[in-house]
């Protein structure tokens, strides 16, 4: 056998046949993939496939968006810069929106200003009824034509004050013509010294009243010291009836007035007198003896009553 031959046999030999290459995986790697077969596509695949696609549509449509949102973003601030620098005096690009306010009910009305302003209402509020009261009690009050003060070491004419001004209107005069009289009693004790609070509280109220020069009439137990005008060296009064300190109190005539026992009269003796004018801070010497010549005639009457019943 000659050489060629002998290499063509050999090479039959290393030649696989059909079946081994079937069977075998060297084969199939050299398979190339469009040599093969379609093989079916499952909804899976099918589902899988279509979200590829929507999320590539997707991607493709935000990018384009955002692009389009930067290039506007770019035109405004464009447009901005040369509304700052005058260049242009307005612009198509950048208008203001003017919001249309929602119509409100009266009840959302309400509410509203109620939430705003509710501390500015309510003071308010207070102011006028506190106006209110005030001229509401000026007007309705009745204005005193007389103040008497009672001025002592006890409070024993305290609990008849509403009979001493009943007592002391039927010969008081309608000073200030308002159609009716009355007399205003205002009581200060002076006992309690020991209690530097209370003492102190009647001294201030004692020298609040004294300042004034309105204040004539005077009932004490002869214990002030303040000066008192001395009806006894005037001509016209009995000594009977007047003092030093002046009209005696005790006397039938107020004990049937005031609804007082005799025995509530043994260990107090209580004088209706009038102060002495005098140069006053807060009222001249001529003010307050005018006022004094005012309150005489009342206080005459008074006096003759006195010693009528006696």
């Amino acid at each position: 056998m000659s050489q060629k031959e002998q290499k063509e046999k050999d090479q039959k030999e290393q030649k696989p046949t059909e079946g081994e290459i079937l069977n075998s995986g060297e084969g199939e790697a050299e398979i190339h993939p469009s040599d093969m077969p379609d093989k079916p596509k499952t909804d899976v695949m099918k589902y899988l496939d279509e979200e590829v696609k929507a999320r590539d549509e997707a991607l493709k449509d935000d990018r384009a968006a955002r692009a389009q949102y930067e290039k506007e973003l770019q035109e405004k601030k464009i447009e901005l810069t040369k509304l700052k620098m005058g260049v242009i005096d307005e612009s198509e690009t950048i208008k203001e929106v003017h919001e249309e306010a929602p119509e409100l009910t009266l009840g959302e009305k309400l509410d509203n200003i109620w939430y705003r302003s509710k501390w500015i209402i309510l003071f308010v509020v207070f102011c006028v009824v506190a106006g209110a009261y005030i001229i509401y009690s000026q007007v309705t009050s009745e204005k005193a034509d007389m103040t008497v003060l009672v001025v002592m070491d006890n409070n024993a004419l305290y609990a008849r004050t509403e009979e001493v001004e009943e007592f002391l209107e039927q010969y008081c005069d309608d000073l200030d013509g308002n159609g009716y009289v009355h007399v205003l009693v205002y009581n200060i004790v002076l006992s309690d010294l020991e209690d530097v609070t209370s003492s102190t509280s009647a001294q201030a109220q004692l020298m609040t009243q004294l300042m004034t020069g309105d204040n004539i009439l005077i009932i004490s137990d002869g214990t002030t010291d303040f000066a008192l005008h001395d009806f006894t060296q005037d001509e016209g009064y009995d000594d009977d009836c007047m003092t030093e300190y002046g009209i005696n109190m005790n006397c039938q005539l107020i004990r049937d007035e005031l609804a007082w026992s005799g025995l509530e009269y043994e260990d107090h003796e209580y004088y209706i007198s009038m102060r002495e004018p005098a140069e006053l801070s807060g009222t001249k010497l001529e003010a307050m003896q005018a006022n004094f010549d005012e309150i005489l005639p009342m206080f005459n009457r008074i006096y003759e009553a006195v010693c009528a019943s006696e």
